[in-house]
């Protein structure tokens, strides 16, 4: 089992200030947080651009992609999320 954290403890930081605390801490991984206005480390209409910069991070700090924590339950916002898996 790994253990993880979600991306929203770190809610007005830069994404990378929470792998390197998660990776401090211990922690296997990191669910990224898209949730519009609270905390955005992914945008998921942005997601394409963005992987290649998370991937780096999680690569550096040793850190295993978990999840994608989105609470919409708008079908477009699920697809992005579940496209932005992959």
């Amino acid at each position: 089992m790994k253990l993880g954290a979600n991306s929203v403890l770190f809610g007005g930081y830069p994404l990378e200030t929470a792998f390197r605390y998660l990776a401090m801490a211990g922690y296997d991984g990191i669910e990224l947080s898209a949730i519009d206005g609270m905390s955005e480390h992914l945008v998921l209409e942005r997601w394409r651009e963005l992987a290649p910069d998370i991937k780096q991070l999680a690569k550096s700090y040793g850190l295993a992609l978990l999840a994608i924590k989105q609470p919409s339950r708008d079908a477009a916002k699920m697809e992005q999320a579940h496209a932005g898996c992959g």
